[in-house]
């Protein structure tokens, strides 16, 4: 607050501390206030009672200075304290509700105004932006406003909010300003409301006066009648009141009242049967006349009890007592009821006689009972069958509704009717006997039944037995009727499912309907008396749906058997997709096939069908299982891909539905129970016989489209749940080469199923699209194994490499028979596979014979119908096997597999890694594929050994030298023909500013031939004069020396394979002493630290490197040919320099 509050209006914000004004926590705060009160103020102090400013709050006072004045003060200075301080007036309430303070408001409004602040950019960078800026053909800077739309609505969007946050703020500051006088506002609020609550205490005291003044009305007394009671009181009697003179006769004695009696006993008896006799109604013959009383009885209904007061044939009789005859029922009438009827009754013998008195006591007895029904059903209906019985009072007659559904299900309705019906008949004459009786109507499913009798006790009155009865009836029908459809069914007809019923006509808890559902299921079916849902038992989650389902049904009895069937075919669905599931079977949706194109293929009568896949089948086959009362049918059914806008929209089950999808084929799978139960053995079955069918049928279709003939034949070896004929073709319709095999036959025979685990991607791309790939087993696929058998001369070479030869091929030495497991996927034909298979067969054969002739270079580890793996090179030394290839001189022996399991026909030499023939693994690729085949690469691949190695040697010494001294690098022109090129560093040029040069200097290896036997050529090939230089000087002692395998020709050397790498290495060593010696005798350092600008090949240490990579079967050979692999005449200009 501002200093100048100080002398402002008192407040009051601390009187909480100072409760009453007189105990206060802290007495000196007290006597300052109360001196403040002495002081003068600005304000005016007539509400203010004045007090001493001198009187300290108790003991506490600020005055006390030393004990002694405190001890002979202390006692005057409380008692005046407090005497004055009792005529105050009590302290008002302070109103701190509500209140919140300054602080808390500001920083509420400061996050507000932070979070509006956030929104608002996040709003902006959210709109859309100018076209011109959207373009991107606006600049950066404009000097002109832009007056877009996008512009202007974010414009205005800021705007707004600086004019609410605005708003806000300046609210904030008004309030600011009015905090500084918030004390004088606060004792005015405090004030009004003391001021207030006195007027409520005038108004309520007002209020109470006036309310007891009301009810004092109730207690208002009328004026006595003080003259007439002080006459009764005086003389017994009033004079106003008339005197009867009756005179009282004597009474009777217990031999007149006999008299009497007897003689009221014979007058009955001769009216009765002289008198009367024709008038009594033939309800009313039953009587007895005892005690001067006649007793008519109705049994079960009422007895009444009559006599005469006299003699007179013709006077009436009187009613003395009335009983019923019925349970329950009251014993003792009520004076009024007993009155009531009295009175009725006498009147009715004054105009009907008997039979006015009968029609009045039969047509009450009826009424009543009417009422017992109603009263026993309105309990019911607020009781146990609560919320299920509906009762409405008609004229006369009582109507119960039965089976209310609380949800208000829409439907028919089902109620009785209880009334009087008159007993009239519709044709004959009217008997005596026919008089008015209780009757029943009943309404089922808003219908009246009439065809119906429905018993029920009128003597022992239960509703609850009425409703039962009622209720029996209607669930019989339900039940009977459900029965009665489901019996006509093929399934029960035949009674390979088990369907009874059992009823009660008055117990309709013990009706129940028991079908079969699968060979391990059944389910009881009942319908609950009270609310008429349907029970299912036992309870599952199928049965719990269905009976949710049937529960919703307006008319069960009609439909009841069809909601049984789809459970029925809901529980066998359920066994096949759980058990099923484990096994690797898969439920998909409808492949997108139209009802009219089902029904061509499965029976008409089939309410529903269950698609099942498995995993690794070919795409578009299913099993498709068709279901209906007649049991089920299991097929094959292949469909055709859908269309390319049917894959490219949104995978929904309307736009599955309305794919345009056919079908190609349909296999019935012939199972010979109509409804075979789904075990674990059936569904594994399933899967190898569906598998074997499909792939059966893929192969006839495959060898019908290739036109080849073929013939079916059963065969004995197949496994004993599938039955299936082997398949007989002939092979010279198959292949082109029929002369390597003895017989013209090749027997085709399904061997059963193999599992094998896929990638995951792969299992994603087998798997339907709406199916989850995280099923079970969905990444293990079943392959088909079939056994092709074909008679052939197995060659000599084969018996002796019999243990290396490919699981997948048997062969029988003794018959001259070759055995081929084939796979394929379920579904696919295995033809292409047996015509390739047989294909390489007949390559296996001249590659056995190839490796038989190379025996001594080639040794061969396996042999199979895709490849052939061998080892050639160095063998490691039999005396020390574990020793490391770099531990022993030479080339070590080296892996080559020759795949020809390609597509085309086509076959390539895979090398390992740091195999030296990947230097010309694409030419000797071409030659395993052209005329010379494995024959020609058997010879090149010792015969080349030495010189790559060599080779690879030479570069990787180079790779160890600093490049500013030389480098060394091999170009590969052919197989038999190399180029070692060597780039070493010459003198600093005349002129500075020419780039340095190097020197280059080339030798070639080439292949020849002497006298039929191959020698390897080495010459140097690089311009020089023609006296020769100095490194024909250092090379002379190579060229005219000899070696073993090797030897020199003055100005070149040849060499055998065994000598070629010793020959090569001197080569290197004189070369490389040669280029040190260079550096040694003075050359300048600039010159050899520039390198040639042509790009050098990679350093060996590179080239080892790479080569640990695998590289797949022809790239392998990609690592030191980028040059002179495409002919011979590109490989010349690129070694122009």
């Amino acid at each position: 607050m501002e200093n100048g509050a100080r002398q402002g209006p008192h407040t009051n914000h601390d009187r909480d501390q100072r409760p009453n004004g007189l105990n206060g926590a802290n007495a000196n705060h007290l006597n300052e206030r109360l001196l403040e009160k002495g002081k003068g103020r600005a304000e005016p102090q007539q509400n203010v009672t004045p007090t001493s400013p001198t009187i300290p709050n108790g003991i506490h006072g600020g005055f006390a200075k030393s004990p002694r004045h405190q001890a002979g003060v202390e006692g005057t200075t409380l008692k005046d304290g407090r005497s004055q301080m009792d005529q105050l007036p009590p302290e008002i309430v302070h109103i701190t509700q509500g209140y919140l303070s300054l602080s808390t408001l500001l920083a509420r409004l400061a996050q507000k105004t932070h979070n509006d602040l956030s929104k608002t950019v996040l709003d902006l960078a959210q709109m859309p932006l100018p076209a011109s800026v959207a373009n991107g053909n606006a600049s950066h800077i404009t000097t002109v406003d832009d007056n877009s739309a996008e512009n202007l609505a974010k414009k205005l969007r800021l705007l707004k909010f600086s004019q609410e946050t605005h708003t806000e703020w300046t609210k904030a500051l008004v309030i600011t300003n009015w905090s500084r006088r918030s004390e004088d506002v606060s004792k005015m609020i405090d004030a009004k409301v003391h001021l207030d609550q006195q007027k409520a205490f005038y108004d309520f005291a007002v209020h109470e006066l006036s309310e007891v003044k009301r009810s004092l009305m109730h207690a208002r007394l009328p004026n006595p009648d003080i003259k007439t009671a002080l006459e009764v009181l005086t003389t017994g009697k009033a004079s106003w009141m008339p005197d009867l003179g009756y005179i009282e006769p004597p009474p009777l004695t217990a031999h007149e009242i006999l008299k009497s009696l007897e003689s009221l006993n014979t007058l009955l008896s001769i009216r009765l049967n002289l008198h009367e006799y024709d008038n009594i109604p033939i309800h009313f013959r039953e009587y007895t006349i005892k005690s001067g009383r006649v007793t008519f009885k109705v049994e079960g209904e009422f007895e009444v009890d009559l006599t005469i007061a006299d003699d007179d044939p013709e006077t009436q009789f009187w009613f003395i007592d009335f009983r019923f005859l019925f349970s329950p029922a009251i014993s003792d009438l009520a004076p009024h009821i007993r009155g009531f009827i009295e009175s009725r009754v006498n009147e009715a013998l004054l105009r009907g006689g008997l039979p006015g008195c009968y029609n009045f006591l039969h047509g009450m007895v009826l009424s009543h009972k009417i009422s017992e029904f109603r009263r026993q059903a309105a309990g019911l209906a607020r009781g146990k069958w609560v919320e299920s019985l509906k009762v409405e009072a008609l004229n006369r007659a009582l109507s119960i509704q039965y089976w209310l559904d609380p949800y208000g299900r829409p439907g028919p309705k089902s109620w009785i009717i209880l009334g009087v019906h008159s007993g009239k008949r519709k044709v004959g004459v009217r008997h005596p006997k026919d008089t008015s009786r209780l009757s029943i109507r009943w309404f089922r499913d808003s219908k009246e039944v009439k065809e119906v009798d429905i018993p029920f006790d009128t003597v022992n009155i239960s509703t609850e037995s009425l409703l039962k009865t009622v209720i029996a009836k209607h669930v019989n029908h339900i039940l009977t009727s459900t029965y009665e459809k489901l019996r006509a069914k093929p399934l029960f007809a035949s009674r390979e499912a088990v369907l009874a019923l059992t009823t009660s006509n008055d117990e309709p808890a013990e009706s129940e309907l028991r079908v079969q559902l699968t060979n391990e299921r059944h389910v009881s079916i009942r319908i609950e008396p009270i609310t008429g849902r349907f029970i299912f038992s036992p309870a599952s989650r199928v049965t719990t749906e269905f009976e949710y389902r049937i529960n919703r049904s307006v008319d069960p009895a009609t439909d009841a058997h069809t909601y049984i069937d789809g459970l029925r075919h809901a529980a066998i669905t359920e066994d096949i997709v759980i058990r099923g599931l484990s096994l690797g079977w898969i439920r998909v949706d409808n492949p997108g096939l139209r009802q009219d194109d089902l029904k061509a293929v499965i029976p008409k009568d089939a309410s529903q069908v269950v698609w099942l896949r498995r995993p690794g089948w070919v795409k578009n086959w299913y099993i498709a299982i068709s279901m209906s009362m007649s049991g089920e049918r299991w097929w094959l059914i292949e469909t055709t891909d859908p269309p390319a806008e049917a894959s490219i929209a949104p995978t929904t089950k309307k736009s599955k539905k309305e794919a345009n999808v056919k079908i190609n084929s349909a296999l019935g799978i012939p199972i010979k129970s109509p409804s075979p139960t789904p075990t674990y053995t059936f569904l594994t079955t399933l899967h190898i016989f569906a598998a074997a069918l499909l792939s059966h049928y893929a192969n006839l279709k495959s060898l019908y489209g290739k036109r080849v003939h073929y013939m079916p034949h059963e065969s004995n070896k197949l496994p004993t749940p599938v039955k299936l004929p082997a398949i007989y073709i002939r092979l010279s319709e198959l292949i082109n080469s029929p002369k390597a095999f003895k017989k013209d036959l090749v027997k085709l025979t399904f061997q059963g199923l193999e599992g094998r685990r896929v990638p995951k991607q792969q299992t994603l791309a087998l798997t339907p699209s709406s199916q989850s790939p995280a099923t079970p087993l969905a990444q293990e696929n079943a392959y088909i194994i079939t056994e092709a058998r074909i008679s052939m001369p197995v060659p000599a070479a084969l018996r002796d490499i019999k243990e290396r030869i490919d699981p997948d091929i048997a062969f029988d030495y003794e018959t001259g028979s070759l055995a081929l497991r084939l796979r394929s996927q379920v579904g696919e034909s295995v033809i292409p596979n047996l015509i390739e298979r047989a294909t390489r067969v007949h390559r296996l054969l001249k590659f056995v014979r190839v490796l038989q002739d190379h025996e001594k270079q080639l040794k061969c580890e396996t042999i199979s119908l895709g490849k052939i793996v061998f080892t050639y090179g160095k063998i490691k030394s039999q005396s020390n096997p574990d020793a490391m290839d770099v531990d022993q001189a030479g080339p070590r022996e080296y892996k080559a597999v020759v795949d020809f399991g390609g597509t085309g026909g086509s076959m390539a030499l895979v090398l390992e890694p740091g195999n030296p023939h990947l230097h010309i693994g694409d030419y000797l690729n071409r030659i395993l594929n052209g005329s010379e085949g494995l024959n020609g690469v058997a010879t090149l691949l010792p015969l080349t050994l030495p010189v790559l190695f060599a080779i690879d040697s030479i570069e990787t010494s180079w790779a160890s030298i600093p490049r500013s001294k030389g480098e060394a690098f091999m170009l590969v022109r052919s197989t038999d023909w190399y180029i070692v090129r060597y780039n070493l560093p010459t003198a600093q040029p005349p002129n500075p500013t020419l780039p340095p040069r190097s020197r280059k200097i080339m030798f070639v290896v080439k292949l020849r031939q002497r006298r039929g036997v191959p020698w390897w050529d080495v010459r140097r090939i690089d311009s020089r004069d023609k006296n020769g230089d100095d490194l024909d000087t250092a090379l002379k002692p190579i060229w005219n020396s000899s070696g073993h395998g090797w030897q020199g020709m003055r100005v070149s050397a040849v060499a055998q394979a065994s000598g070629v790498e010793e020959l090569l290495s001197k080569m290197d060593e004189v070369v490389r002493n040669f280029a040190l010696a260079q550096e040694t005798t003075g050359l300048p350092q600039q010159s050899l630290a520039n390198p040639t600008p042509k790009a050098r090949p990679q350093v060996p240490g590179q080239q080892q490197q790479q080569r640990q990579q695998p590289t797949p079967n022809h790239s392998q050979s990609q690592i030191h040919q980028s040059q002179g692999r495409n002919g011979s005449m590109k490989r010349e200009v690129v070694e122009i320099d």
